[in-house]
């Protein structure tokens, strides 16, 4: 097998609710987060290739920023596998990595996080893990989105300074809002599936 990539295909729900110029640099600031090479197209959907160590929490860091924005959320189908062919833009290439991806936002329905990849034994564990991670994720608030995404962009960084990064008045308020988004279960969810993917790759 060859060189493995992650992407992730999706859509922003709720999208008509809110106006573009509120979500659309929450959207792009997540993205490029992690990646230059990513479209948006048909208005809210999108695509972008992210590593393959950080393909899980990508998810969980588009997820925060658009949870910013009341009252959206977002659809990820994010598919692993190979490229055979890449085009300026990532829309127009293809390979394994990417029909996975159409395939697993395909499948969605009323789920917002799919996955595929080559391994079966991965993606059966994997989906009930997310789906579960991504319950727990609904019940965020815009504070504990903010926080969450701030957590995520900011590893190294300790709640005091996180407090400093979001205007926060007490490092409480920022310990209070990770807790309430149950981000280290989260956090545990995102850290099991990504060595569990990255043993198979």
């Amino acid at each position: 097998m060859g060189k493995i990539y992650a992407i992730l295909t999706g859509d922003i729900v709720g999208s008509r609710r809110a106006d573009i110029q509120r979500w659309l640099p929450v959207l792009e600031e997540g993205l490029k987060h992690y990646s230059n090479n990513f479209d948006i197209f048909r208005g809210d959907s999108f695509q972008v290739s992210v590593p393959i160590d950080r393909c899980i929490e990508a998810v969980f860091l588009i997820k925060s920023n658009i949870c910013t924005v009341e009252p959206l959320d977002v659809r990820i189908g994010l598919g692993i596998g190979e490229i055979s062919y890449w085009d300026e833009h990532i829309k127009n290439s293809s390979g394994e990595a990417l029909i996975n991806s159409g395939e697993a936002f395909d499948t969605l329905d009323k789920n917002l996080i799919y996955v595929r990849s080559p391994w079966a034994d991965w993606d059966e564990p994997t989906n009930i893990m997310l789906q579960l991670a991504t319950e727990l994720a609904k019940r965020w608030t815009v504070n504990m989105a903010q926080t969450v995404s701030a957590q995520i962009k900011n590893p190294q960084v300790n709640q005091n300074e996180l407090a400093r990064l979001l205007n926060r008045k007490y490092q409480s308020q920022v310990s209070t809002e990770l807790g309430n988004a149950n981000w280290q279960k989260i956090k545990m969810t995102i850290d099991y599936c990504t060595k569990e993917l990255i043993k198979r790759c």
